[in-house]
């Protein structure tokens, strides 16, 4: 990503020097950017280049009029303009048409980004004065053409609305709150130190209209409250420091000259870069500032200020942290001799609350000041997102011919419409077997995906496909027809079985895995096989669950749900969720409740699901159910002779939200697999706090790891029934892990793993 700032950067004062430090450590921080994708449009590009480890061109290339550096600087950067992916305008104090030039400067950057399509963002500006009308018309088209407008204070605020900016407007904290602040400097004994800025203010050599009588006032207003301290505190330090070198340093001595007590007097005559502001104000004991981020870098210091308000900006900014009465302004300065001194008593009586109050200040303004690019990126980001078009592609999804037929590919698919994405799908929903059901639906499948290709392909940014054979045949034809990303999870059975069934099906897979852009594994062992078997390098291959919806999936207390189901309070329950097939380990928990049957005699086993092989099911019900009815616990003492006792209750597929009651019903979640890529809903039964025993295959080997599970042997149901025996009699085995299992779904919740997918979409 390559990100553009303009603003009043590389004229030598600190403030903004700060303000740019403070944008490049946000960016950093929020969008992931190094220093060397950034680039600073500055005054002086070579030394702005040094100092900040940036790339940098030139702010403006001056003509003999304002129109003519307009048009040549922007016939200069251009090209620069174009290739970036965002253009930040701001920091500081440039929304004005003061000197003559920002309106032009500015406006004509906002303009260029929008010729060269470029995203511009107007940052934590300051606004004012705006005094022309044609100064009115160019910033009000920059805010109203930019795709988001922060400012730095409520009063540049209601300006740019009273000039008809129409754009939503977000008031965020000053972005030079962003430099560190140093190691705790301890405040020794010693006298009072107070810090002091000042500024030229209509002094030729620094104002657009010189006034020397305004001047003098100022000098001759600071030295008497200066003398004042001193009088009142004849044991002051007051040490001169400038944010604009060497300006402030040739107000600074003539504020010193005029005073009397000027042997109370320091004045460093250095350049002090940002850091080195905040270092020496953390050492003074107050701030008195006449240059606004002499204020600001006093607080990021949480040192205590305050202000002589020679612009707007300042009384503004005091007025937005809650000290207004320790702010003057500058032509008042001459009138009151006292000021200082009152303000300083005021904050000396109850000296432990002042710093409270200061520190309280600092810590909302740095919190501010970094919220404000997090709302840059969520803005940009959710822009981009209703931009994006995905095309998930899937060989099962949920539909009234079965509600739980690849329900957590749907779940995935409502995840990405949640973030904003639209995102369209092309599926399977028939979840019938047979060779003629087989060669329909995936004949209809191909057919509606090459269809939707040709007749609007174009406009997806990404193609998922979900299984990678057959489904990721149709994702190859987008990525090499129309040059779409093609992204493809691997559920397990693609890998477990697919590709065993014959060579083609192999050769195919492994063609869709090399050829596509990036690979999704649910499971750690199932990308190692993706790695070891077919020859894709490491770094195209993320281990993503589908991640468990722990709104949906969450605790409730064990007696309420069981009053909902009307199940006894205390009946011992086993809970098995998932198809009801051989391959899910059916077969051996019924044999292990056959085990369990002679020392647990009140244990009962529900299983909820679909019966995928009717064959299978009818098999199962008469080995471990009897000839009694399936939706029903079969009484011991039937005539049908039941061998395990008719302790097992099978239920038809549920909705998700009845599952998740019947999951905090259970005493024990049971997971027998033979084969599992990741073992979601063992992952949904530990959101409800329920203990789970699974088999230590596939996915289940990974996610039952650090004591969040009981692991017992796959195809093995004495070991299955010694170890569902061994937990249901050891309550706090059950509650280390019910705690472990919890912590292992919170960090595998859905909303957190879709920012992972969309890191891959690249959206």
């Amino acid at each position: 990503m390559t990100i553009g700032i303009v603003g009043n950067y590389g004229n030598n004062n600190k403030g903004d020097e700060a303000i740019l430090e403070g944008i490049l450590l946000q960016l950093q921080k929020v969008f992931k950017v190094s220093r060397d994708e950034i680039i600073v449009f500055s005054n002086q590009p070579d030394q702005t280049n040094k100092s900040y480890g940036v790339k940098s061109e030139r702010l403006y290339h001056k003509k003999k009029s304002a129109y003519l550096t307009m048009l040549s600087t922007m016939r200069a950067n251009y090209s620069t303009i174009k290739k970036l992916d965002m253009l930040i305008v701001g920091g500081g104090g440039i929304f004005m048409d003061l000197y003559g030039r920002e309106a032009f400067l500015f406006g004509m950057y906002g303009w260029l980004a929008k010729l060269s399509r470029t995203p511009v963002v107007l940052y934590g500006v300051g606004a004012g004065p705006i005094l022309t009308k044609v100064g009115k018309i160019l910033l009000r088209s920059l805010a109203n053409l930019s795709e988001i407008v922060t400012v730095r204070d409520p009063k540049s605020k209601e300006l740019l609305k009273s000039i008809g900016v129409k754009s939503e407007i977000h008031v965020i904290g000053d972005p030079a709150f962003e430099v560190p602040m140093p190691a705790t400097t301890q405040k020794r004994e010693r006298p009072l130190q107070i810090g002091v800025t000042a500024v030229p203010f209509h002094h030729g050599s620094y104002w657009p209209e010189e006034n020397v009588e305004m001047y003098q006032n100022y000098v001759l207003g600071m030295a008497r409250n200066l003398d004042a301290l001193v009088e009142k505190y004849p044991d002051v330090q007051i040490n001169f420091f400038s944010t604009k070198y060497p300006q402030d340093v040739w107000v600074s001595e003539e504020v010193k000259s005029k005073m009397t007590h000027s042997d109370h007097c320091r004045v460093q005559n250095k350049v002090f870069y940002p850091e080195d502001i905040v270092k020496f104000t953390a050492e003074q004991d107050i701030v008195i500032g006449t240059r606004l981020h002499s204020l600001i870098l006093a607080l990021v210091s949480e040192t205590p200020v305050i202000a002589v308000a020679y612009h707007h900006k300042v009384k503004d900014f005091m007025d937005m942290i809650g000290s207004n009465d320790h702010v003057i302004v500058i032509d008042q300065l001459n009138k009151e001799d006292d000021f200082f001194v009152c303000c300083y008593e005021q904050m000396a009586n109850d000296w432990p609350a002042t710093l409270e109050r200061y520190q309280t200040i600092a810590n909302t303004m740095k919190h501010k000041a970094h919220q404000g690019m997090v709302l840059v990126n969520e803005h940009i980001q959710a822009k981009k997102k209703r931009k994006s078009r995905v095309l998930v592609l899937s060989n099962m999804y949920p539909s009234t011919h079965s509600k739980t037929f690849g329900i957590f590919v749907k779940n995935q698919v409502e995840q990405l419409r949640n973030q904003g994405l639209k995102v369209d799908t092309i599926a399977i929903t028939d979840p019938r077997k047979g060779k003629s059901i087989l060669l329909k639906k995936y004949l209809g499948f191909f057919l509606r995906g090459l269809a939707r290709l040709i007749a609007g392909g174009w406009r997806y940014q990404v193609v998922h496909a979900h299984y990678i054979f057959p489904t990721g045949l149709i994702g190859l034809a987008y990525k090499f027809l129309l040059r779409k990303k093609l992204i493809v999870t691997s559920h397990g059975g693609d890998i477990d079985q697919m590709v065993k069934k014959s060579g083609w099906a192999r050769k195919l897979s492994e063609m869709i895995l090399q050829k596509a852009d990036h690979i999704i594994a649910v499971g750690d062992r199932l990308k190692q096989d993706i790695v070891d078997n077919f020859d894709v390098p490491a770094d195209r291959v993320s281990v993503i669950n589908m991640g468990v919806n722990r709104d949906v999936f969450k605790q409730i207390e064990k007696s309420e749900a069981r009053s909902k189901l009307e199940l006894s309070a205390d009946e011992r329950i086993l809970l098995f969720v998932g198809n009801l097939i051989f391959a899910k380990g059916l077969s051996d928990l019924g044999q292990a409740m056959l085990s369990l049957k002679e020392t647990d005699p009140d244990v009962t086993l529900h299983l909820i699901g679909e019966a995928k092989d009717r064959n299978y099911i009818e098999k199962f019900k008469a080995e471990f159910m009897g000839e009694g009815s399936a939706n029903e616990i079969n009484d011991p003492n039937s005539p049908n002779g039941n061998r395990n006792g008719g302790n097992i209750v099978i239920h038809d597929a549920m909705d998700q939200s009845e599952v998740a009651v019947w999951l905090s019903a259970a005493d024990l979640f049971i997971l027998p697999s033979h084969i599992e890529g990741f073992g979601l809903v063992a992952l949904e039964a530990m959101s409800c706090g329920t203990p789970v025993v699974g088999t230590d295959v596939g996915g289940l080997t990974y996610l039952l790891d650090g004591e969040a599970g009981l692991k017992v042997e796959p195809k093995n149901p004495t070991s299955l029934a010694k170890g569902i025996r061994s937990l249901l009699h050891d309550p706090e085995r059950q509650e280390i892990l019910r705690t472990n299992g919890f912590k292992k779904a919170e960090e595998n919740d859905q909303n957190q793993l879709i920012q992972e997918i969309l890191k891959i979409y690249g959206i």
